[in-house]
């Protein structure tokens, strides 16, 4: 497992998606979800270059595609993985990943 860490936005996009899923599906479906995004959290450092860059947006920001979000990450200069954001593919990325 490598090592990765979320940032306080990360974090609330991964608590909306679990209620969100669990409101309109199951909790079943719901942790179903969430392991899901926390597996490609693993495989995103174990190998940085999965995702593809989205330097229109940021020169250092990467994203890959789980499911219908997009985890955005970046790699910090200890060499770990910064979980940005995990927002729904049809979201405005762009305006998104400004939010503080």
């Amino acid at each position: 497992m490598g090592n990765y860490v979320l940032s306080n936005k990360a974090v609330e996009d991964l608590t909306e998606i679990w209620y969100y899923t669990f409101n309109n599906w199951s909790e079943k479906q719901a942790d179903k979800y969430y392991e899901l995004l926390i597996y490609a959290f693993d495989q995103i450092t174990e190998k940085p270059d999965l995702g593809k860059t989205y330097s229109f947006i940021n020169p250092n920001i990467f994203g890959m595609n789980v499911g219908k979000h997009i985890i955005f990450y970046q790699e910090t200069k200890s060499n770990h993985i910064e979980i940005v954001r995990i927002l729904h593919e049809q979201m405005d990325y762009k305006n998104r990943l400004k939010e503080k």
